[in-house]
């Protein structure tokens, strides 16, 4: 008959294997490469706002399509929608 410690060990083994293979997974669902956008490309913003916000739970969290207007460093960029620049610079993950 297996005791309380082992069978502590047999279930503290098997917690680092799924972590390991749950690592594993999401390591490899993750591109390597960011994704570079160019002047004139279509992107949507993410509204941060609208997902904090509990009254909107159907509402869209994107806002767009933003065309590319200038590209900054650091992957940022400037937007712009209707002929208006937005003011902000917008990270681009």
């Amino acid at each position: 008959m297996e005791t309380l410690e082992n069978k502590w060990q047999k279930a503290a083994n098997n917690i680092q294997k799924s972590q390991k293979k749950k690592k594993k997974r999401h390591n490899n669902q993750l591109s390597d490469k960011p994704v570079e956008f160019k002047i004139g490309d279509k992107v949507l913003l993410h509204c941060i706002k609208a997902e904090k916000q509990w009254s909107g739970k159907f509402d869209s969290k994107w806002d767009g399509p933003f065309h590319i207007e200038e590209i900054l460093e650091n992957r940022a960029y400037k937007l712009r929608w209707d002929n208006k620049i937005l003011a902000k610079a917008v990270h681009g993950n």
